[in-house]
C-alpha cells in the first residue's frame, strides 16, 4: 500500500518549520506548470517567465512561514505568482530587468535576497491583505476571480469547468473586483484593473 499524499497545507508547514526541502520540492512539483503558464501568459516570454517562476519558488522557501492560513496554500502560491509577475512587467517596461543566468532552486535557496527588506515586508503585508479580502468575497465570485486573475484561466475555459455561461462568468468577476475596490487598498492595483 502506497503513502498518502500529504496536502498542501502540511507541506508548507514543513518548509516553514524545518525548511524542509522534499517537501518544498512536492510543492514545486505540484505547481510548477500551473505557475509558468500563468506567469508565460501574461509575460509572452519564456526566458523572463522562467526567472519569475523561479523567483515565486524561492519566495515560498524564503517565506513560508509567513503563511497563516487565511487563504489555501495554492491561492498564496498563485498571488505570489501574481505579484511577482506584475513587478517583472513594470522592470521590463522600465528596462531596468538585469540578465539572470539560469539555476537550480537548491541554488537559489544559498543566497539571501537582495534589495530593501522594507519593501519586501511591504509586498508581503500586501499580499497577506489581498489574500484576506479574496478570501472573503462570496464562493462564487472567489472562484471565477482566482481561476481567472491569479492562474490565468480564459472565461470560456471557466465557464466550462464550472458548467454556467460565460456571461456569467463575466459578471462574477467584475462583482468580485468591484467589491475588491471598495477597499481601496493598493495591493488590488492588479487585481482591479
Amino acid at each position: 500500500m502506497s503513502e498518502p499524499v500529504p496536502e498542501d497545507l502540511e507541506l508548507i508547514e514543513r518548509v516553514a518549520r524545518s525548511q524542509d526541502v522534499a517537501a518544498h520540492r512536492s510543492l514545486f512539483d505540484r505547481y510548477y506548470r500551473r505557475v509558468f503558464g500563468l506567469v508565460r501568459r501574461r509575460l509572452d516570454d519564456d526566458s523572463l517567465a522562467e526567472e519569475v517562476v523561479a523567483d515565486v519558488f524561492y519566495e515560498i522557501w524564503r517565506a513560508a512561514d509567513s503563511f497563516r492560513g487565511e487563504s489555501q496554500v495554492s491561492t498564496w502560491i498563485f498571488g505570489i505568482a501574481h505579484f511577482k509577475t506584475l513587478t517583472a512587467i513594470r522592470h521590463r517596461k522600465s528596462k531596468r530587468m538585469s540578465r539572470v543566468v539560469p539555476t537550480n532552486v537548491e541554488t537559489l535557496h544559498q543566497f539571501a535576497e537582495e534589495g530593501d527588506p522594507g519593501e519586501g515586508m511591504a509586498a508581503r503585508e500586501a499580499l497577506r491583505e489581498a489574500l484576506a479580502a479574496i478570501e472573503r468575497l462570496p464562493e462564487s465570485q472567489r472562484q471565477v476571480l482566482t481561476l481567472s486573475v491569479l492562474e490565468g484561466w480564459s472565461y470560456t475555459e471557466i465557464a466550462e469547468h464550472l458548467g454556467v455561461s460565460e456571461n456569467t462568468v463575466k459578471t462574477r468577476v467584475s462583482r468580485a473586483r468591484a467589491r475588491l475596490r471598495t477597499t481601496a487598498s493598493s495591493a488590488f492595483s492588479g487585481l482591479t484593473a
